[in-house]
């Protein structure tokens, strides 16, 4: 990973980007009647106009690589998931309900499809913070066999849905995963 430094100027470029943006779309949309809400124009900005990348390509410009799992021994491969996962705090992104995979799991879904997904480029410190939730959105088996109370079994259930049998985690990894601090504007992480 780069020096805090480095991440601090990146970071600070970036977000003077996204401001002169913003203005220029605030100024251009009040002239055309629209909101003269410079908030308004900050979240058209950040879900509709900031460039596309992926957290991927995020990790890069911060210096942290994702070499290929099958070079990567037991070791090797923890050392570099701790160093992403820190990474994506960087870059104000949190992971949710991991612990259903081991390390090799976590890194190979992460590496090979959610930190290639297509998101916005929004600078770290512009108040806006993504979750990804490994276990939701639409495996539900895997949030009803590891994570669902008791409550959300009985429910889904009653809803028709096959549920499957309580799965013990492969690992203890949630609760220290990196988390905003109140207050945070940028990388406390870092």
């Amino acid at each position: 990973m780069l020096e805090r430094r480095a991440i601090r100027r990146l970071m600070r470029e970036k977000r003077r980007r996204r401001a002169g943006a913003i203005i220029a779309m605030h100024r251009e949309g009040v002239r055309e009647g629209g909101p003269d809400d410079r908030g308004y124009w900050a979240l058209v900005h950040d879900l509709e106009c900031a460039p596309l990348t992926t957290n991927l390509a995020q990790l890069r410009e911060i210096g942290v690589e994702m070499p290929d799992p099958l070079v990567l021994d037991d070791r090797e491969l923890t050392r570099a998931l701790d160093e992403v996962i820190r990474g994506l705090a960087v870059i104000d992104v949190y992971l949710l309900r991991t612990d259903h995979l081991d390390d090799r799991g976590l890194y190979v879904l992460l590496r090979d499809r959610i930190l290639r997904e297509t998101i916005r480029d929004v600078p770290a410190g512009c108040g806006s913070r993504e979750w990804i939730d490994v276990a939701g959105g639409s495996d539900r088996e895997t949030f009803l066999a590891w994570y669902a109370e008791d409550f959300d079994r009985e429910e889904a259930r009653d809803e028709g849905e096959v549920v499957p049998e309580r799965r013990p985690f492969k690992s203890d990894r949630d609760r220290t995963l990196p988390r905003p601090k109140d207050g945070d504007v940028f990388c406390e992480h870092v």
